[in-house]
């Protein structure tokens, strides 16, 4: 079985941070939201993983040839941000038979991949994992008929009754048919604010016939701002549990859950509960906790809750939450009486 994992945006939502860093490659609770993604693949990556990226792409691709070179990987890159539809299509070539699953590269999911065919398909061709949500005007919705297969689906509706969302976890049959409905799709024209979306091929599939069925996803982590990533880095070290971290030094108290890089440096300081510190971060003097410190950060004599320090960023003296970029310094400065 092949697997698409789609991650051509920009993650505008992301900045200051992805400025500098796509969000794939970004740090959650002791590894990237990419390298998330293809742990939970491990049952299934028998075959070939098809990675789509585009916005600072070769960051992507150097990132997942260095930590999962064991799997069998294939970039292909979306230059045009013209959506997830297209960004599947550029895929055609690749998706030449058989099964194959479909993943959007900003979540964080578990499922269980290696029986949502066997589980949910019977006789359909395809088979997409829903969530219940509260508003529909964020999501591409869907309903269902009375024999479980879907009859509806919507992209983003405005309004409506609809409480049942697509997941991002797609299981397709026929990898030839989906990219033939996928040129389709580009044929008709069909854009949402200039660009192709999937909803909208799923609702070709649906006008000729194809039975698609539906199975509710164990639990979905959304990594698509500031925010959600602090909610997720506290989501997946609750689940990781209390792994040791070996002995802090003198001085250093720990209140797990917790991640700390082996190359990180922390001294004279109280880490967590809910923090990441990533690989050659320095805490010093410090209290971190529902935080993230990326990777080659400095932090010092620092209070720090709900905070993002960027890669390589600078921080002195702040008692505050923060989301600080990339590079970036920020002293604290004390006037002269």
């Amino acid at each position: 079985m092949k697997v698409v994992v789609l991650m051509g945006g920009y993650g505008t939502r992301m900045r200051p941070h992805s400025w500098s860093r796509p969000k794939p490659v970004m740090q959650v609770a002791g590894n990237t939201v990419i390298g998330h993604i293809l742990d939970r693949l491990a049952d299934v990556t028998t075959g070939e993983v098809i990675l789509v990226v585009g916005y600072k792409g070769e960051q992507i691709e150097r990132w997942v040839r260095e930590h999962y070179n064991h799997l069998d990987l294939r970039f292909v890159y979306q230059h045009e941000p013209l959506g997830q539809a297209h960004a599947l299509w550029l895929c055609r070539e690749f998706l030449d038979e058989g099964e194959v699953i479909v993943l959007l590269g900003d979540i964080i999911i578990e499922a269980d991949f290696a029986h949502i065919a066997t589980d949910a398909a019977h006789d359909a061709d395809a088979v997409f994992q829903t969530m219940t949500i509260d508003d529909p005007s964020q999501f591409g919705c869907l309903t269902v008929d009375s024999r479980g297969f879907v009859d509806r689906i919507v992209e983003k509706p405005k309004a409506g009754s609809y409480r049942l969302a697509l997941a991002g976890v797609y299981w397709f049959r026929d990898a030839q048919k989906l990219w033939r409905t996928l040129d389709q799709t580009l044929k008709s024209g069909r854009q949402t604010n200039g660009e192709y979306f999937l909803a909208d091929t799923f609702q070709i599939m649906l006008e000729r016939g194809d039975r698609i069925g539906v199975q509710p996803i164990r639990s979905i982590v959304d990594v698509g701002s500031p925010a959600n990533r602090l909610a997720a880095n506290q989501a997946l070290l609750e689940r990781s549990g209390d792994e040791p971290i070996g002995n802090p030094p003198p001085g250093v108290a720990i209140i797990p859950p917790v991640y700390v890089h082996p190359t990180a440096a922390i001294e004279q300081s109280v880490i967590g509960p809910h923090a990441t510190i990533g690989p050659g971060a320095r805490v010093r003097r410090s209290v971190v906790a529902d935080s993230i410190i990326d990777p080659g950060a400095t932090v010092t004599g620092c209070i720090l809750r709900g905070s993002v320090i960027g890669a390589n960023a600078v921080v002195d003296g702040a008692a505050q939450s923060l989301i600080l970029g990339d590079d970036s310094r920020m002293t604290s400065i004390v006037e002269a009486a």
